[in-house]
């Protein structure tokens, strides 16, 4: 159950991306996006192999893509693969800036003081109000506020200096 929770979470926004190439209704394309994942838990035994894993989850995605084409009796041609391996190697390129981003950003929170980053840590990653972290630490709300906004504009400042 946690190694799907955990699948979803990593591959819930790229799979969104990935059908809406295809299908231009939010609402449509949100269907997809569940009935691929729900095949996914149907079938999460072959999802334990990291290797196959994207691939796995973006063939899916594409079936499903075909199956609404289908069942509405639209016609989508997989005739054009060029298409479909773009948009996959699209995903991938966004998967790889992503995760060089957050490296920079770690990078960039580690320069900053302890209790800076603690803050942000807590309110950002853990979801912590900044009153219950205000409380914890015998400060201000707005104490911790500020610094929370320092961290972000830091960071935001100083990404593209990389």
């Amino acid at each position: 159950m946690e190694h799907f929770k955990k699948i979803y979470l990593d591959y819930k926004h790229q799979v969104y991306f990935f059908v809406k190439k295809f299908i231009s209704s939010m609402e449509d394309a949100e269907d997809v996006v569940q009935e691929t994942f729900v095949h996914l838990w149907k079938h999460s035994s072959s999802l334990r192999n990291p290797q196959n894993l994207e691939a796995i989850i973006f063939k899916t995605a594409q079936q499903e893509v075909s199956n609404y084409y289908r069942k509405n009796k639209m016609l989508f041609s997989y005739t054009d693969e060029s298409l479909i391996k773009d948009a996959a190697d699209s995903e991938k390129r966004d998967h790889e800036f992503k995760e060089e981003q957050l490296k920079k950003i770690e990078i960039l929170l580690e320069e900053l003081p302890e209790r800076s980053k603690t803050f942000f840590y807590k309110n950002k990653l853990e979801k912590i109000s900044y009153s219950q972290i205000a409380k914890e630490n015998n400060i201000s709300k707005t104490a911790v506020e500020k610094q929370v906004n320092k961290v972000i504009r830091y960071i935001k400042t100083n990404l593209n200096l990389f």
